[in-house]
């Protein structure tokens, strides 16, 4: 473990990470500087519990006056335009992420999923491997609880499901993953990074400190992914849906060098981005020495987590499904891939990014319905290729995509943008649709839990 006895830290954002951060950096003794521009109850909940074990914290703005520290650990939400990043880089104090922290705090092997979509999936998955195969085990990261608490609960022999986003490799130093996965880079948070290119640079990063010995897990369907992965030194895996890799589809089954692991029809996950992530985890599992049952079980017993391709349920022979989470075009054009007939809400927030690429899903879309602030780029994408028609409400959307369905077709949400401009997380905006869908009379299936 890392010694920061006496060292000063300046930690910015107080989120449940930055108070992680703060609260493990006290722990450990360091003198801890706090900086948080908003000022809520929650968040003042957790100043006070700062101040009263020792830390200096402001709210409500970054104005920290004397900005001398040994190290600044910054939010995944603050972008490196801010403020209070270029007053640091001027004032030459290293700046990390939360993840590469931990990495300093931690003992444990970390397997490490980042990529454009599907992260959250894989990490689960991988996660669920571990379990069942008996290591002493979590999953953390961007995936829900922190890394920086996640490290401190798991034993030296254990391992850690860790999804990384661009934001947190973007502050990396020493991280370092025994196995690092790359699912799929396309545009997104254009806005934070500022283009393609950079966010790409980032997401390489996972690769950045591995050894030899350790395993970097490659899409051989994305050419982004494959050229990035060209340059690192860890034991290249390949996972493909389309072409001969180490996991890869063989015949209605996920195969392992060969090895028929798993059929299709025996998973919950469905569709061609479920399976890339099934293939993922799996790829990591056995590169990480996980047996074939612990693999087997899990990804047999895994079901959808919560709008990601969720099915709310049928009416007059029309399926309604759930992608709320899909908050790019790479996602909303995974989303479709094996549908048909589909009637698509998207819109919301675009994030910067050229929506463009929507076009692409036609077919099987065959209407679209424009909701969100990117309506207008929405309708301007679909122009004379299907009907576009705009609603204001989700229950609108919803009534509308019904009129417009057809037998044996699916009604689906997979907005392509976020959805922070009518909701405050794609889950309501997910909940949202479902509500909107049950009260037309859509009646969910019975598929054993979820």
């Amino acid at each position: 473990m890392s010694n920061f006895q006496g060292r000063k830290v300046i930690v910015a954002g107080l989120a449940s990470t930055g108070f992680s951060t703060a609260r493990a950096l006290l722990e450990e003794g360091a003198t801890v500087v706090v900086t948080e521009a908003k000022s809520t109850a929650e968040i003042e909940e957790r100043a006070a519990w700062l101040r009263a074990h020792g830390g200096e914290v402001e709210t409500g703005g970054h104005t920290v006056e004397v900005l001398d520290a040994d190290l600044a650990v910054v939010s995944p939400g603050i972008p490196p335009t801010s403020e209070v990043i270029e007053r640091l880089d001027a004032a030459g104090i290293p700046i990390i992420s939360e993840v590469e922290l931990a990495y300093r705090f931690g003992s444990c092997d970390l397997l490490a999923v980042t990529g454009t979509n599907g992260k959250t999936t894989t990490t689960s998955l991988l996660a669920a491997m571990l379990e069942r195969a008996g290591v002493a085990s979590m999953a953390a990261g961007n995936i829900g609880v922190p890394l920086i608490d996640a490290v401190r609960r798991v034993p030296p022999d254990g391992a850690i499901a860790v999804e990384v986003s661009s934001f947190q490799l973007a502050y990396i130093d020493r991280f370092r993953a025994r196995v690092a996965v790359l699912l799929n880079v396309a545009e997104d948070h254009t806005d934070w990074h500022g283009g393609i290119e950079p966010y790409a640079q980032a997401k390489a990063r996972i690769f950045e400190n591995q050894l030899a010995d350790d395993h970097a897990v490659l899409n051989a369907d994305d050419e982004r992914v494959m050229a990035i992965g060209a340059g690192a030194r860890a034991h290249k895996v390949t996972f493909s849906t389309s072409r001969a890799a180490e996991a890869s589809l063989d015949d209605g089954y996920l195969s392992w060098n060969g090895t028929r692991i798993v059929a299709l029809s025996d998973l919950f996950l469905r569709g061609r981005a479920g399976w890339e992530d099934c293939l993922a985890a799996m790829a990591a599992a056995f590169s990480y020495g996980l047996d074939t049952e612990s693999v087997r079980g899990a990804l047999a017993d895994f079901h959808p987590l919560g709008h990601r391709m969720e099915i709310v349920g049928t009416k007059d022979a029309v399926t309604y499904i759930d992608d709320s989470k899909a908050t790019n075009p790479h996602a909303t054009l995974a989303a479709v891939a094996g549908l048909q007939d589909v009637v698509l809400i998207a819109g919301g927030r675009s994030k910067g990014i050229d929506l463009g690429a929507l076009a692409q899903t036609v077919p099987p879309v065959i209407a679209v319905v424009a909701i969100g602030e990117a309506a207008a780029q929405v309708e301007q994408v679909f122009d004379e290729l299907v009907s576009v028609r705009t609603a204001a409400t989700m229950d609108e959307a919803t009534a509308l995509a019904s009129e417009m369905s057809v037998p044996g077709g699916s009604v689906l949400l997979s907005p392509g943008c976020a959805s922070l401009d009518m909701y405050s997380s794609y889950a309501e905006r997910g909940e949202a649709f479902q509500s909107a869908a049950r009260h037309l009379g859509v009646e969910g299936e019975d598929d054993g839990g979820s």
